[in-house]
């Protein structure tokens, strides 16, 4: 459901009052700021008045409103979609606006710990993710107009991309040097796996490789596509190794590791693969199964019964889990630290 906002009036008359942003910001509420966000991508011809507005201080640094937007734009039209009506749409843009906002304050800081570290992105890696960026749009012209509205130029997209990249770069490489110091023993796992037995619970599963030969159902080369693959099929027969034929010939992911599937359970695969691999035993190679995308060579490598994961089957998934939460906590205390040293002030 598309609709236009009903406080257009409302918002023309905050405009005028906000002349000065420092001195109205404060009296504002989050509900306000929405309306405000609506209003500056709805009537562009006010921009000027409602987006440079101060909403957050770290040291001397400002974020405006127009920073918080230029990150929300792609998502606005999303969030209107989704909404029912007007006040459950106001209600999801406020809390994405004060996620926006808390993850800016943290951007800013995560820059100026990047750059004190001496990081650095290169200029291919920043073109790659403006080109995701603008995939995000359905045309080019419609990510033309939306960043003309947000009042950016292709070069502030860069700078704000380049800057984004280097605080995602300092939070994992922080993560990584919390998780590297955390030593998890051996009671910790036997407690994890004790408090969350019902995690390692799982239904009838199979592990499973293949190999793929993709031909689209009506492709003039079905029949041809089907003959190589059982002729490969034939090879694994003949003593070849599975492995090395997939890593060679599949067309799907998880070829170059020797066409691992892994492990799937019932309702994971469309049905003529769901039953084969479920009638197969560990070992045994399935016939050449046809589906609509092309034909696939089966083998199922184990096969488990539903039931409760032991603690030496679990153990090498809640060593990780551990040292991730460990690390996450570390991580957020960090951050709190240095944003208690960055003098944070927010003024909606």
């Amino acid at each position: 459901m598309f609709w236009e906002p009903t406080a257009a009036r409302w918002v023309m008359d905050a405009a005028e009052r906000m002349r000065s942003p420092m001195r109205m910001m404060s009296r504002f509420g989050f509900s306000t700021m929405a309306v405000l966000a609506i209003a500056a991508f709805s009537a562009p011809a006010i921009q000027a008045d409602i987006v440079d507005q101060v909403v957050a201080n770290v040291d001397t640094e400002v974020i405006l409103l127009s920073d918080i937007m230029a990150e929300l734009g792609p998502q606005i039209a999303d969030i209107r979609r989704d909404a029912p009506n007007e006040e459950a749409f106001n209600e999801a843009l406020q809390e994405k606006i004060r996620a926006t906002l808390d993850q800016a304050i943290e951007n800013r800081i995560l820059l100026r710990e990047a750059q004190l570290a001496g990081l650095s992105v290169d200029d291919d890696t920043v073109e790659k993710r403006l080109e995701e960026y603008r995939k995000l749009y359905d045309t080019n012209e419609a990510f033309l107009r939306e960043l003309e509205a947000a009042g950016e130029t292709m070069s502030d997209l860069r700078t704000r991309l380049r800057k984004q990249m280097l605080s995602r770069t300092m939070a994992i490489r922080k993560m990584r040097e919390f998780e590297d110091g955390v030593v998890v023993s051996e009671s910790e796992v036997a407690q994890y796996y004790e408090d969350h037995k019902d995690d390692f619970r799982h239904p009838e599963r199979v592990h499973v490789s293949q190999i793929f030969v993709a031909s689209p159902s009506g492709s003039a080369d079905r029949a041809v596509a089907k003959a190589r693959l059982e002729q490969l099929r034939d090879e694994v027969v003949s003593g070849t190794e599975f492995e090395e034929l997939a890593i060679e010939y599949s067309e799907a992911p998880g070829a170059e590791d020797g066409g691992i599937i892994g492990w799937v359970q019932r309702g994971d695969l469309v049905g003529p693969l769901e039953d084969a691999a479920f009638g197969l035993e560990p070992g045994q190679l399935s016939e050449v199964v046809e589906t609509d995308s092309g034909f696939h060579l089966m083998r199922i490598d184990k096969k488990e019964a539903a039931g409760l994961a032991t603690l030496d089957e679990a153990r090498k998934e809640i060593g990780p889990l551990i040292r991730s939460q460990v690390a996450a906590e570390r991580y957020q205390k960090w951050i709190d630290e240095l944003k208690k040293r960055s003098r944070v002030r927010v003024f909606i």
